[in-house]
């Protein structure tokens, strides 16, 4: 008799364990294996419907990742991106170049100017698939260029703001025409620079000024809003670039600064100082332009 019971119990407690393991598998199905795709950078080509001054630079450090459609997340550059795909027939992933809109990583997103690529494949669960993503400007865009260092004088370009050291022509070895201030202490310790070319970007329009740059010293750029014919409001400087002894670009986002001051037109600003006790320092800027729809 007791070893009836003894049965029983163990039966019982059989099929207690044998519910609680089909309700975990209820509660957490078996996981599907992805199929990895690793992206070390984007290749940037020359789209030949644009205006062919537009620089073929760019700073692309993130991709925003989407698989047939639905987005799958925000991904540093370089990564390997998981993909759950549903069975084994092809599916697309479109890949979105991510830029820093201010200089600050903490401020991504996706560049408004520069095409999807798009990416058929097979799923291959638990497997790793290279891809090189391709992007280039929309055949759409306006572009205006805020800089003409070709011979004319930076002060076709930039007009020294105040007091200070002015920008001078320079042509670089990598990037070509270019603008250039050199700082020596104690006399030429600063500069401030406006644009001379203006641009009137649309309310409610994607707008950027983007630029080139090499600087020894730490950069401040920003905007004036001319409200009309006589009355300008005094420069605003946006963000702040630290030093970087190579060529770099930066995107600076515009369409909030319009949307609040709604300026009939815009100049660029640039700025520059060495700190106290350096004895000298440069930045240079090249490819400065203005791009919106």
């Amino acid at each position: 008799m007791n070893r009836i019971c003894t049965q029983i119990k163990y039966c019982l407690i059989f099929v207690a364990c044998y519910l609680m393991v089909q309700s975990c598998n209820v509660i957490n199905p078996s996981e599907q294996t992805p199929t990895y795709i690793h992206v070390d950078s984007f290749h940037f080509v020359r789209n030949p419907l644009v205006n062919y001054r537009i620089a073929d630079t760019h700073q692309i450090t993130c991709v925003w990742a989407y698989y047939n459609n639905y987005l799958i997340g925000v991904f540093d550059l370089p990564c390997t991106i998981p993909v759950i795909t549903n069975g084994d027939a092809t599916g697309q992933l479109e890949l979105a170049a991510g830029v820093a809109t201010d200089g600050l990583n903490n401020t991504l997103g996706v560049y408004p100017f520069y095409q999807l690529d798009t990416f058929d494949f097979k799923p291959q669960p638990g497997k790793v698939i290279n891809h090189v993503p391709v992007t280039k400007y929309f055949s759409d865009i306006l572009f205006t260029p805020l800089s003409s260092f070709s011979g004319g004088g930076a002060g076709s370009s930039f007009a020294l703001y105040g007091t200070g050291v002015p920008m001078e022509e320079y042509n670089d070895s990598l990037m070509g025409a270019s603008g250039i201030v050199t700082f020596s202490a104690p006399a030429d310790t600063n500069s401030t620079d406006s644009g001379v070319i203006t641009f009137s970007p649309a309310l409610n329009q994607s707008a950027y000024v983007e630029f080139d740059y090499k600087s020894t010293v730490p950069i401040y750029v920003g905007l004036q809003a001319n409200l009309s014919l006589s009355i300008s409001s005094t420069p605003y400087f946006l963000a702040g670039i630290n030093p970087s002894s190579t060529w770099k670009k930066f995107y600076l986002s515009v369409a909030d600064f319009n949307a609040q001051y709604q300026g009939s037109s815009y100049n660029f600003y640039v700025k520059a100082a060495i700190a106290p006790g350096v004895s000298s320092g440069s930045f240079e800027i090249a490819n400065v332009q203005f791009l919106t729809y």
